[in-house]
């Protein structure tokens, strides 16, 4: 038989004080967690009202410009390049070999006008002026002689004419006496017969003389062409050496000793050193507006960056290309630069920088860019407050934008940008004595000229 167990009586007891242990555990915390939140409510209803500040409207401190309608004449900024007012492909004149070439000759350097450039062989140049001057030589003489024998024939045709009017007036006499029964039929018909022979040397003179004439022209006309021969020849032989036509620089060099160059080979290209044109184009608009006051002959400036500072030179306006430029949007125009004494040498395909005057708006007032909203509308102060207007845009000046319209003289006019501008809106204008503002950014910089200070927006 088991035995009772000794403990059995003892669990109930153990397990209510269990129970309890966990309730005082539990209560604990909810009694800390409401005396805190009792605590709350108690600060929160005790604590004292503190006063509430009215919201003041923000205000916006901004840069003006004072209005002042009047004729403006901006300036037109565009780019091109240099361009040879002359070059000339040096071509060679005669074949041969090359036998000297000019200190000057390479490319990039620079020669005088009459520089010897290029040498050919003049051997045989030489023996052609020989030879042409000795075909010369004896065609002359041969019209010497012919002259000469002309000379001879026309003194035997003047006796020969007087021959025959001798032998004509003896037969004249013949004639009376036979009529007379004091000659024969045979005398008178020798005498006859004299006539005849004389008549006939003087023919055979006559048509002589025209030979010997005929053969002196041709003689001349021989001697015509043996004299251009000649002056040929010594053309050729000139030509054996190349000079520079002007000062120049020297582009691509196609010559060395020794060559072989036959006529209209190519020896080099030179550039006028002191006839440069700067080539641009202008818009259809600007071109448009400088048609009204004239295009040719205007001034114009060249601003050519090289080295620390940009070299200026003065040009004029020239000509107009004949084609519309279609691929750079506009007209090519050509300026002559009138260099100065000194000035830095150009060269053919440097970037420049043209200047050059627009022409005169009048009644307009020029403001920056900053100052426009949308495209017809500028903001203008009244009583500490925005107030709209609404311009016209009729032109631009760098920056700048010439505006007319709803603008009085001595109206101020907000240059700042604002974001949030309207009419109405509260603004002030910064005086001498305000805090410096924020440096502005360079796309929202205000002309200088028109500028009076630095804006910035106050809360």
């Amino acid at each position: 038989m088991k035995p009772p167990d000794r403990h059995l009586g003892l669990k109930p007891a153990w397990t209510l004080g269990r129970v309890a242990g966990l309730a005082v555990k539990a209560a604990v915390p909810l009694a800390l967690l409401a005396a805190a939140f009792a605590g709350f409510e108690y600060l929160t209803s005790s604590r004292p009202e503190v006063p509430q500040r009215p919201a003041a409207e923000r205000a916006w401190t901004v840069e003006t410009l004072a209005a002042e309608p009047t004729a403006h004449r901006p300036r037109i900024t565009a780019y091109g390049t240099i361009v040879a007012g002359r070059q000339v492909a040096l071509r060679a004149l005669v074949a041969g070999e090359v036998v000297s070439v000019g200190d000057g000759l390479r490319e990039g350097g620079s020669v005088h006008a009459g520089d010897p450039l290029v040498e050919i062989d003049s051997f045989n140049y030489r023996g052609a002026v020989v030879e042409a001057t000795a075909n010369l030589d004896e065609a002359r003489a041969k019209l010497d002689e012919a002259q000469a024998r002309l000379g001879l024939e026309t003194m035997a045709l003047g006796r020969a004419r007087e021959q025959l009017e001798i032998a004509e007036r003896d037969l004249e006499r013949a004639q009376t006496l036979s009529q007379k029964g004091s000659m024969s039929q045979q005398a008178l018909d020798s005498r006859r017969m004299t006539v005849l022979q004389n008549r006939g040397v003087v023919e055979s003179g006559q048509a002589t003389l025209e030979i010997q004439k005929a053969q002196i022209q041709q003689l001349k006309a021989q001697i015509e062409r043996l004299e251009w021969k000649l002056r040929q020849s010594e053309r050729n032989l000139a030509d054996v050496t190349l000079k520079a036509p002007f000062d120049a620089y020297v582009g691509t060099v196609a010559a060395e000793v020794g060559k072989l160059l036959n006529v209209n080979d190519v020896v080099a290209v030179l550039y006028d050193r002191n006839r440069f044109d700067v080539r641009f184009a202008l818009t259809d608009s600007q071109y448009g507006r400088l048609l009204e006051e004239g295009l040719l002959d205007r001034a114009v400036e060249v601003r050519w960056y090289v080295g620390g500072a940009p070299q200026l030179y003065k040009a004029r306006i020239v000509r107009v290309a004949p084609e519309i430029a279609a691929q750079r949007g506009g007209v090519d125009v050509y300026a002559r630069i009138e260099p100065a004494q000194g000035q830095a040498p150009l060269r053919p395909g440097a970037f420049v920088e043209i200047l050059l005057d627009d022409r005169v708006y009048e009644n307009v007032v020029s403001v920056p860019a900053t100052a426009v909203y949308g495209t017809d509308r500028v903001y203008v102060i009244e009583n500490g407050r925005l107030a709209g207007r609404t311009v016209e845009i009729v032109g631009y000046d760098d920056a700048d934008v010439l505006i007319r319209g709803a603008i009085a003289g001595g109206d101020k006019i907000v240059v700042t940008r604002i974001t949030e501008a309207g009419d109405g809106l509260k603004v002030n204008e910064r005086g001498a004595g305000a805090p410096p503002a924020p440096k502005a950014d360079a796309s929202t910089k205000p002309s200088a000229r028109n500028a009076q200070t630095t804006g910035s927006s106050d809360g």
